[in-house]
């Protein structure tokens, strides 16, 4: 009797682990996925003021030429790159979901070779505030990567994300991935581990795929600077 209880137990346990085998790679996808709100609406990044145009030069005695009128306020969307601190608007002022996303605070150094090569650790912030009135649900360690680098052999493209390691050892701890409530603001501290070089573009999927994204360029605005009204 007792030799069969421990069978019995002996096959329930292979059941469950079994189940669980099945189970597990499908619980991993929903939580991959479900990595915040979907979110449809394109981004875009309005500057505040006229471009500056540059002035025409002319020799003495000549007819000034008439100049055409300054341009107006530039907007960059997608799928043009915006600029590391540029105030990047996604939904329409007064709709439910209004977010503001900025990058910041892009930084890199050496860090401790893989394998024999060499690598990088990058190190960013994101800020976003919600200006809407539904609350947004986000986890940009999931939805933030790299997508494209220079290196020494060339420029690559491809996709490099963040991790629990190079969080830790950028000193990134605690985070919170809280939902974010109607009217507040929050930094994320993100890292990543790329091949030595420099860092040229972001991502952020704000669908949470790829389809609807924010590329930014790893630059200052060339072209202008401040920020549109919330």
């Amino acid at each position: 009797m007792k030799n069969e209880l421990s069978l019995t137990q002996v096959q329930h346990s292979m059941l469950l682990r079994s189940i669980y085998l099945l189970v597990a790679p499908v619980m991993l996808l929903f939580a991959v996925l479900a990595c915040g709100t979907i979110v449809t609406d394109l981004a875009s990044y309005t500057c505040p003021t006229s471009v500056p145009q540059a002035t025409a030069t002319t020799l003495a005695g000549t007819p000034i030429p008439t100049l055409p009128p300054p341009p107006t306020p530039y907007t960059i969307t997608p799928p043009q790159d915006f600029y590391v601190g540029d105030a990047v608007f996604v939904g329409q002022s007064g709709a439910p979901l209004r977010l503001r996303f900025r990058l910041q605070n892009v930084q890199s150094q050496p860090a401790p070779p893989l394998g024999g090569s060499p690598r990088n650790l990058v190190m960013w912030r994101l800020e976003i505030r919600n200006l809407g009135s539904a609350t947004y649900e986000t986890i940009p360690v999931a939805l933030m990567v790299i997508t494209h680098i220079t290196t020494v052999s060339g420029e690559q493209t491809g996709t490099w994300q963040t991790s629990e390691v190079a969080m830790a050892a950028a000193g990134f701890t605690n985070e919170n991935y809280d939902p974010l409530t109607p009217g507040s603001t929050r930094v994320y501290r993100l890292a990543a581990y790329i091949p030595a070089g420099s860092v040229n573009q972001f991502a952020y999927l704000l669908d949470g795929e790829g389809g609807n994204r924010i590329t930014w360029v790893n630059a200052a605005n060339p072209y202008c600077s401040g920020d549109v009204a919330d």
